[in-house]
């Protein structure tokens, strides 16, 4: 096919639109020019499915980027998710190292009582 096959049309038209992507103002002309050449280039079939080919492209780029943004969205709650609970882990963690103080406290102060009781059994035994 020459330099009028469709790799260098391809190539045109990717270049266009990135250019027109990077430079929002002169390469929207550059875009049309493409496109008018590509017309004059290829026959009214293969410039169709190339058409469709490109709206395609667009749409898979639309919804790439809405799940690309469902995607942070859920990152982010799952993040703040994530903070919730390292919060009630260290909470959990103090209320269990209060608790242990606590049985331990009540452990002797059981047995204090249990020791006078003991004593108080020996007294009357005797």
């Amino acid at each position: 096919m020459g330099t009028n096959g469709p790799c260098s049309i391809h190539r045109k038209v990717e270049y266009t639109a990135v250019k027109f992507e990077i430079l929002s103002g002169k390469s929207a002309i550059m875009a049309v020019n493409a496109v008018e050449q590509v017309t004059e280039q290829v026959p009214a079939d293969d410039f169709e499915a190339l058409e469709q080919k490109i709206y395609r492209t667009i749409e898979m780029y639309k919804a790439a980027r809405q799940a690309q943004a469902a995607a942070e969205r859920d990152v982010q709650r799952v993040r703040q998710q994530l903070e919730e609970r390292d919060q009630q882990l260290v909470a959990l963690r103090r209320e269990a190292v209060q608790l242990k103080k606590e049985r331990e406290e009540i452990r002797g102060r059981v047995e204090k009582m249990l020791e006078q009781i003991e004593s108080i059994a020996e007294e009357r035994a005797s």
